[in-house]
């Protein structure tokens, strides 16, 4: 009898044994083969969610997983439990001594734990089996793809609210890689701001944010950010947050909406002193990535309201604004050029007009914004470095502003002269109405001046001598890729039109152009779903934009949340006069089921400042397979919604005719479930 349950205690405790290895490959070695594919801390996983949650203060983990290991170590303890069971069982049959009844206990705890131990295995392999899927589906390879999962996203970053908001655009763009390190920062607020809140006036001429009128060093000769800091700005390395030693603070005087004020302020990073450029930013060996952060300490030029800060918390989700950018090893020795302009040269155009320049790169604002004043023979703008002629018309009443990332060039009149079809003001140029003009169209010459070179040799330029990009090289007005050096004697027309200067003709018509645009595809489509976060979100338009008035294209988002998605739009101009306007955004959520109404109303215009009314745009949802809306235009009548018939049908709401917008947004809303 000893030697029968010596051996069933044998068999028993080999059985048990053999078990314990079975779980233990089954609940361990799934997590040592998803080590580098889900919670290796130097995963691409792990990499990304600490670059996401670090700004919220989250723990640095996805839910995904989080879900995952909950589930693994349940059912791992239910394994431990079915081995002590197992144990438990062998224990009674061997100090049976005989018993049957004991024997038959024993029995019973050996098959009920049997089937106990079939379904845990059953569970962990219908669970891993679904979270594989589900990770393929959000695009992770999993232990089977070699891929990493990509963190989803449940809100976006701390301190990006007011890109969109209050802060209308800046240069660096958001995470922009490659940047040279001769580049210059640029910020552009929708409000005037108080230059005086965060530059000193280092040069003592009562203005702040200027230059002495010759500048050989850029630390010397103008006027300094009050200190690198927080609370005003503050540009420091991402991996290591030293700061640069200091920065000149330039400004740029312009009317936005008819209000006067500093909208625009240029940053010129100082990390050497003693040199005459400044020094550089980053490394001549590797890529090294910096924060700029704009501070609450800066205030808004707003005297009525006791010149508030510029970033709010209640509206903006934080009181200060930041975004980082990578240099590149390199300096930008590129000149820019003009890609197109607007009305072209030797064309005829009506007076309700905007003058536009694009540009190949984006272009230092000092010098090129503001309104014309009148000279000899011509008129120049503020700060001399554009000029404008006319046979038989006054002074052009408006004002040139650097926008679409600082690439495009707009001269918007503000001379009043009708309403478009929304009900909203047009404005023209002036035409044949100097004192005895007799004509029904006038020649106009636009000449744009080129930074003067420091030498035949190289398109680097003497500081705020003229149109030059953020880099310091001056315009290559003929794209010939040499520096050409045009005079400067009077007078302008025609002794400067010479290269490297930029000039053309053209003729404005004493007559009024009404004619309306209309969006001809969006992107997403209507009712596209399963986005991915960084979608590309765009629309083509039938006529040549006026770039300006695509800042004011707006995204709802349902639910709402306290920091709002970032939103910054692009235009590129074809050469067929259609516009491509992509809107650059924060990551659309993915953590949550979340509803995007990207809203463009009656305020984006063309360039004679028509709306699209009457008008029309994408109406069908997107095919199968896609995301992009069927083309709506004149071939394609049927994927349009046409706003044709009175005011009272005023607009599409998700591709049906609607009549008011705020009722169309209640509708998504409450539609969207």
């Amino acid at each position: 009898m000893l030697q029968w349950m010596q051996r069933k205690f044998f068999l028993i405790l080999k059985a048990a044994t053999i078990t314990t290895v079975v779980l233990l490959a089954v609940f361990c070695l799934p997590d040592l083969v998803r080590a580098q594919s889900i919670v290796d801390p130097s995963s691409t996983l792990q990499t990304g969610v600490a670059v996401i949650s670090q700004p919220l203060g989250l723990p640095a983990t996805d839910i995904r997983l989080i879900v995952a290991n909950i589930i693994r170590i349940a059912l791992g303890l239910l394994g431990i439990i079915a081995v002590a069971l197992l144990i438990y069982a062998g224990y009674l049959w061997m100090t049976a001594g005989g018993n049957e009844e004991q024997i038959a206990d024993a029995k019973k705890f050996l098959i009920n734990t049997a089937i106990g131990l079939a379904i845990i295995l059953s569970a962990y392999a219908i669970v891993s089996f679904v979270i594989s899927k589900l990770t393929d589906a959000t695009g992770d390879g999993g232990q089977f793809g070699g891929g990493s999962l990509e963190a989803p996203i449940s809100e976006n970053f701390q301190g990006s609210g007011a890109l969109g908001k209050i802060i209308k655009d800046h240069y660096p763009a958001r995470d922009q890689v490659a940047v040279p390190r001769n580049t210059k920062i640029v910020v552009t607020f929708r409000k005037p701001i108080k230059a005086d809140s965060f530059i000193d006036d280092t040069t003592g001429d009562g203005i702040f944010g200027n230059c002495k009128t010759t500048v050989e060093n850029w630390w010397n000769d103008c006027d300094h950010v009050k200190n690198i800091s927080d609370n005003l700005i503050n540009i420091k390395r991402a991996d290591n947050n030293e700061k640069i030693f200091g920065a000149v603070a330039l400004t740029s005087l312009s009317t936005e909406n008819g209000v006067a004020g500093i909208y625009t302020i240029l940053i010129k990073p100082i990390t050497d002193a003693g040199s005459a450029n400044g020094g550089y930013l980053g490394s001549a060996t590797e890529p090294l990535a910096y924060i700029v952060r704009l501070g609450s300490g800066m205030l808004l030029d707003d005297p009525a309201n006791s010149n508030p800060s510029v970033f709010q918390a209640s509206i903006l989700g934080n009181n200060y604004y930041e975004w980082k950018f990578t240099n590149s090893t390199a300096l930008d020795t590129a000149p820019p050029s003009v890609e197109s302009i607007f009305p072209d040269a030797d064309t005829t155009e009506d007076k309700n007009s905007v003058l536009q320049i694009h540009f190949s790169e984006p272009l230092d604002p000092i010098g090129i914004q503001g309104k014309f004043n009148a000279a000899a023979g011509h008129f120049v703008l503020d700060g001399g470095n554009i000029f404008l002629k006319s046979d038989n018309s006054t002074l052009p009443q408006g004002n040139f502003s650097l926008t679409n990332g600082y690439r495009t060039l707009e001269f918007t009149p503000s001379q009043e002269c009708g309403k478009n079809a929304c009900g909203n003001k047009i404005y023209c140029l002036s035409v044949c109405d100097k004192p005895g003009a007799n004509c029904s169209q006038d020649n106009y010459e636009v000449l744009l001046r080129a930074a003067r070179t420091i030498n035949a040799s190289s398109f680097e330029s003497l500081p705020l001598s003229g149109i030059a990009d953020l880099a310091g090289n001056a315009l290559d007005g003929n794209k010939n890729n040499t520096p050409n050096s045009a005079p400067i004697s009077l007078p302008v027309f025609p002794n400067q039109k010479q290269p490297d200067n930029f000039f053309w003709g053209f003729k404005i018509s004493d007559k009024i152009d009404s004619s309306t645009p209309f969006i001809q595809t969006i992107l997403p489509g209507k009712d596209g779903e399963n986005i991915t976060r960084n979608q590309e979100l765009s629309m083509v338009w039938s006529k040549r934009m006026r770039a300006d008035s695509m800042y004011n294209i707006g995204i709802e988002e349902k639910p709402a949340h306290q920091v709002p998605i970032w939103k910054v739009p692009f235009t590129l101009f074809n050469p067929n006069n259609t516009s491509y306007t992509r809107i650059n955004h924060g990551p659309f959520l993915d953590a949550i089921r979340q509803y995007y109404f990207p809203v463009v109303s009656s305020s984006v215009e063309d360039l004679h400042f028509n709306c699209f009314y009457p008008g029309k745009g994408p109406s069908r949802p997107v095919g199968a397979g896609t995301v992009v809306s069927p083309d709506c235009d004149d071939v394609n009548p049927q994927n349009c919604c046409q706003v044709i018939s009175a005011l009272n049908k005023s607009l599409c709401c998700n591709g049906a005719v609607g009549t008011v917008a705020s009722a169309c947004l209640d509708y998504l809303r409450q539609n969207s479930l």
